[in-house]
């Protein structure tokens, strides 16, 4: 009687299923075109905390690129956190013949880089060999292998993060150099016309409202959803620590040309300002691979560390966290880790243009550098200022952007896309 009562229970649970050929488990194959381990940079830290929380419920595998011998532990890693990944040698050389590819093939120089044969050959077997149900291309740079899926009714997305040709749109307003003016600008036109490649998908990402529209008014896709960058809570948990008196942090990857721009700026036009009112004000970069032209801007108050395994400890030993970004796309993850750890937070406008509209009210907004300077002097020196709302702002960035939540959504969202395929 009890097992009737319980298969009765479920009986309409499963009838569903069954209907709507829907496996209780996805089973969804990833294809990117980086590592994603270590997860210390954008790109890396979605797949990696996407993959983490859906193998809880789900069969996933990810596929990507190797280039070299060194990477070999990184992938080792990936896979002690019980993740499945393969990856498909690239070598730089490869890739370099592959950029000459590009002037006849005509197609973006970042997607030419990534072209492989192998990679090819790889998605046909895997989705030959077993049913996926999803096959989930990251980045612009793997949409080229849409049509190596073999099975007509694997759903197929991808997931461009960012719209690309609205960063190189707002990069060329600010390079000056006339020789990288002519490449970047080129590779924006192949780029316009190489977005329409997503047509071939079922569903198109991005991780802003902005992007969205900015696709949306040139007609790239007719279904483009929100997949929003998140925010790990184990790694990113609330301390409270007494922070260094005077302290500014700029986070970020240190390669990336827009973070770049962003402390030379501040260092140039903004940080002397502060220094008038706050002689004792010390300016923190903090991230991996910094170029000469940041490291030669160090000086007794501005302080370059390079890499740090712990950021959450960097910006609570901070007292203000600044993001003076000028052009890019997309979200910040050092807006959404500073909050979520209750730090000050002081942007530009173009900075949280990607936010949702709920969080933009927790950052503090200057867009010239008096404005930003002043209000840097006025957080130091007056807490309150920000002390009114940082509960707030915690709060509601951990209910937002989980990334569990992000991804119940995505997987919320694949099972209801499949019903209707």
């Amino acid at each position: 009687m009890r097992q009737y009562k319980k298969n009765a229970i479920l009986f309409p649970f499963l009838l569903f299923f069954k209907e709507q050929r829907l496996p209780i488990r996805l089973k969804i194959l990833i294809v990117t075109p980086r590592i994603p381990f270590p997860p210390f940079r954008g790109d890396k830290l979605k797949i990696f905390n996407i993959c983490r929380i859906l193998i809880r419920k789900n069969d996933v595998k990810i596929l990507t690129f190797i280039s070299k011998t060194s990477e070999e532990k990184d992938l080792s890693e990936l896979r002690t956190n019980d993740i499945d990944a393969e990856a498909i040698p690239l070598h730089k050389l490869k890739s370099l013949i592959n950029l000459l590819r590009s002037f006849v093939s005509k197609e973006p120089l970042q997607v030419s880089y990534y072209y492989s044969k192998k990679m090819r050959k790889r998605i046909y077997e895997l989705t030959s060999e077993q049913k996926y149900d999803v096959v989930y291309f990251h980045l612009i740079n793997t949409a080229q292998y849409f049509d190596a899926v073999a099975n007509p009714e694997t759903l197929k997305v991808n997931d461009f993060t960012d719209a690309t040709s609205l960063y190189l749109t707002r990069y060329l307003e600010f390079l000056k150099n006339p020789f990288r003016k002519i490449v970047f600008n080129l590779e924006l036109q192949r780029v316009l016309e190489y977005e329409k490649i997503t047509q071939k998908f079922d569903t198109l990402f991005v991780c802003s409202n902005v992007d969205k529209e900015f696709l949306l008014k040139r007609n790239i896709h007719n279904n483009i959803q929100i997949l929003l960058n998140g925010i790990d809570l184990d790694s990113f948990q609330y301390e409270k620590v007494e922070p260094q008196k005077w302290r500014i942090i700029f986070s970020g990857n240190m390669s990336y040309f827009p973070n770049i721009d962003a402390v030379k700026y501040f260092v140039k036009e903004i940080f002397p300002m502060v220094l008038a009112k706050v002689p004792e004000a010390k300016f923190y970069v903090v991230g991996q691979q910094p170029p000469k032209e940041i490291l030669e801007l160090q000086k007794n108050n501005i302080i370059v560390t390079g890499f740090v395994k712990d950021i959450r400890k960097e910006y609570l030993s901070s007292e203000v966290n600044v993001a003076p970004i000028r052009f890019g796309s997309g979200t910040l993850n050092k807006i959404i880790e500073s909050l979520v750890l209750g730090i000050p937070t002081i942007a530009t406008n173009t900075s949280i243009n990607g936010f949702p509209n709920e969080l933009k009210k927790y950052v503090l907004t200057a867009d010239t550098p008096k404005e930003f300077a002043k209000t840097i002097v006025k957080v130091l020196e007056d807490k309150s200022i920000i002390n009114s709302f940082r509960r707030e702002a915690m709060q509601n960035i951990t209910q937002m952007l989980s990334w569990e939540k992000i991804v119940l959504d995505f997987e919320n969202y694949l099972f209801d896309r499949m019903s209707k395929k």
